[in-house]
């Protein structure tokens, strides 16, 4: 049973019932779920979608910004026998039509108004949509479409579904094989319309736990989940790796906030591509040249000995006593307040993939005291297959191919990627 996700939120909720899985920044204030209750509210919508009805094999379409209701739906309709497919919030009417037809859709998450509109727009193009689930109410309230219904009055007919039919929820997991598909991830669609590859149990989990063997997280490490949750890399790091490692992952307020959320979370882990790690470093340009004439003489020495040690250990050489004195002094009093500004102090382990990172960034990041490093990998080998490991670290490489995983090059210069995370 642990080796599909479901049965790895029930291990979790076993193992660490009463520490934070998820929390969310609401009206100012973060709110937590404890495992136990993460495992609760999964239970509840799960049996939910099946006393609307769901059946075992039908798709699912989620459609909003990272909220727990996602992780949550998720799970909920996998363990219920269906299929998962993320729609990027920014979608339009159209495009959020081609998609959910295309797979097949039978129920849809909605975060709010605006994405319920987008099927009420098309909804003449969707005949197989039968219920849309939306978590966020505000403006909603006038609606009186009979396919609406709220995401918590799921949950409570889960629940009153669970008191008639006791440890159903389980048998369900039981009856989920690692080799089922359980998330259905759009393609960047570079050939024409975004095509769906089809992700197993097996195939997140491999990769999860292949990434756990390279760079392993601690239970306790918090992560923010910034990154849309339709994309690959955000569903292998929120839930995968999550549920592998058993973290507790961190939704932002909104999208908008982001930056100040990263700064109170504090993350260990961290994973964004290119623009984010370029947006932070000429935020910090900028406001030291907003500081005082003293505040700039410091932080220009601070960084011309973290640049000096950087170098020096991506050389793979022994950093003198003399620098390393010198590093030290520089972090206490500059380097560690600056990555205390960017939310970056509690970092062990920092990713960027998606495009190629100028190496000026990446150099920039390690005198900071920042292990950035380069991952390659793309939807359909469910996240990850290159990845740099700690020590050696070549700004114009990707690193080596993780664990269970072959790379090759083909004669007429294609990629080849093998191994048990490909899909399927």
């Amino acid at each position: 049973m642990t080796e599909t996700l479901p049965g790895l939120l029930l291990e979790r909720a076993r193992e660490r019932g009463d520490q934070v899985a998820l929390r969310e920044k609401e009206l100012g204030i973060w709110r937590s779920l404890t495992w136990k209750e993460y495992e609760n509210r999964v239970r509840n919508f799960s049996l939910g979608l099946l006393a609307l009805g769901f059946e075992r094999g039908e798709k699912v379409a989620i459609l909003g910004d990272n909220r727990p209701e996602w992780v949550i739906g998720e799970l909920g309709s996998i363990a219920a026998g269906g299929i998962v497919m993320g729609v990027y919030q920014d979608c339009v009417a159209a495009e959020v039509q081609f998609l959910v037809d295309f797979a097949d859709v039978s129920v849809l998450i909605a975060e709010d108004q605006e994405q319920v509109d987008k099927y009420l727009e098309q909804r003449e193009g969707l005949p197989k949509v039968r219920s849309v689930i939306y978590y966020d109410a505000r403006g909603l309230r006038g609606y009186d479409e009979e396919m609406l219904i709220e995401f918590c009055e799921v949950e409570k007919r889960g629940e009153e579904y669970g008191r008639e039919h006791p440890d159903l929820f389980e048998r369900n997991i039981q009856r989920l094989s690692p080799a089922d598909t359980a998330l259905l991830a759009t393609t960047s669609g570079t050939t024409g319309k975004p095509k769906l590859a089809m992700l197993s149990h097996e195939n997140l989990i491999t990769m999860a736990r292949n990434f756990h063997a390279v760079d392993p997280a601690d239970a306790n490490d918090d992560f923010l989940s910034l990154l849309p949750l339709p994309w690959i890399g955000e569903q292998m790091l929120s839930i995968a790796f999550a549920l592998v490692a058993g973290f507790a992952v961190n939704f932002p307020e909104e999208p908008e906030t982001i930056p100040e959320n990263l700064v109170e979370i504090g993350p260990h882990m961290m994973f964004s591509p290119p623009r984010i790690w370029e947006n932070m470093v000429s935020e910090v340009q900028v406001k030291v040249e907003d500081a005082s004439w003293l505040k700039r003489k410091v932080y220009d020495w601070a960084m011309g000995v973290g640049y000096a040690a950087a170098d020096a250990r991506l050389a793979d050489e022994e950093v003198p006593k003399v620098l390393a004195l010198k590093k030290l002094i520089a972090e206490w009093i500059c380097l560690l307040w600056v990555k205390d500004k960017m939310g970056l102090r509690r970092i062990k382990h920092a990713y960027t993939g998606g495009a190629a990172l100028g190496p000026d960034i990446i150099r920039f990041y390690h005198a900071l005291g920042v292990n950035l490093k380069q991952a390659y990998g793309q939807t359909e080998v469910a996240g990850l297959s290159m990845l740099h490991r700690d020590g050696d670290i070549k700004f114009q490489t990707v690193g080596l191919a993780v664990p269970e995983t072959e790379v090759k090059v083909a004669e007429d210069g294609e990629i080849l990627t093998r191994g048990k995370s490909v899909f399927q």
